[in-house]
């Protein structure tokens, strides 16, 4: 799907008007004109912010792609050990939780597929079904060149293009080439909300935490209970553990009822 696609669908459009228009409960019951279309333009401009944001994202990705080739560095990441680090401790979650045997796992933010590799050596997690989707279409080149066999299971995309069982997210959200703070956070949410709605049963996901939430660098730190209490009033109870053998890093479960 292509992305510009992505970024007018209908339910991404009414999850970022969604704090204009319930703003008041006034406003909200008498859902006047004046309400819905201070929700349209938000949503609008909103939008348009996203858009820019990305552009930017794809174009460091791409760049850094093309510099370095296929490997955690090439996507931004410390060093191999951190990434797989990630990786186990995001899937570990899903096996405790998934309440079935061989569950659809959707890598969102998937790069060049490291998590698909990681998942094919590690016995204990081959049982789990996987596509990897992102926003970067050199990334999705970079998939179906290293897995010529397999290119069905890679698109375009920032959600699944059908109903899965566990999104995933690992370090999706990390490098973020913006200094405004509360506009990431809210493409994070934005992003959850379109993966939630096409999960069955929950969220998973990594994050930079800190004692404050701050941009430094361009890469985002959470503050642990503050996205913990947000995603708790959007989603639903909201776990998170300190991801071993990485200073910092936290990995958060959503789980549907």
């Amino acid at each position: 799907m292509p992305p510009s696609r992505l970024l007018r669908d209908r339910d991404y459009t009414q999850f970022a008007c969604l704090p204009v228009c319930q703003t008041s409960d006034e406003n909200a019951r008498e859902n006047s004109p004046i309400t819905e279309t201070t929700c349209q333009k938000r949503a609008m401009f909103q939008r348009m912010k996203f858009a820019a944001l990305e552009r930017r994202l794809t174009r460091a990705y791409k760049d850094r792609l093309a510099a370095l080739g296929a490997v955690p560095k090439g996507v931004f990441w410390r060093n191999q050990s951190t990434q797989i680090a990630r990786f186990d401790a995001m899937l570990s979650i899903v096996r405790k939780i998934s309440p079935v045997a061989h569950p659809a796992v959707a890598d969102i933010g998937c790069g060049y597929g490291a998590l698909l590799e990681f998942i094919q050596k590690t016995p204990r997690y081959q049982t789990m079904r996987y596509s990897g989707y992102d926003i970067n279409a050199a990334m999705i080149s970079a998939c179906t060149d290293q897995f010529a066999d397999q290119k069905e299971l890679f698109a375009v995309g920032k959600y699944p293009s059908g109903a899965v069982d566990f999104c995933l997210f690992s370090g999706t959200f990390n490098l973020c080439h913006t200094t405004n703070l509360d506009l990431w956070e809210d493409y994070i949410f934005a992003n959850l909300q379109d993966c939630w709605q096409r999960s069955r049963y929950g969220l998973v996901l990594n994050l930079l935490c800190a004692p404050k939430s701050h941009i430094k660098n361009q890469i985002f730190y959470a503050d642990r209970q503050k996205f913990i209490t947000r995603a708790s009033r959007l989603f639903g109870p909201t776990h998170a553990v300190s991801t071993p053998h990485v200073t910092g890093d936290v990995t958060f479960a959503i789980a549907k009822p």
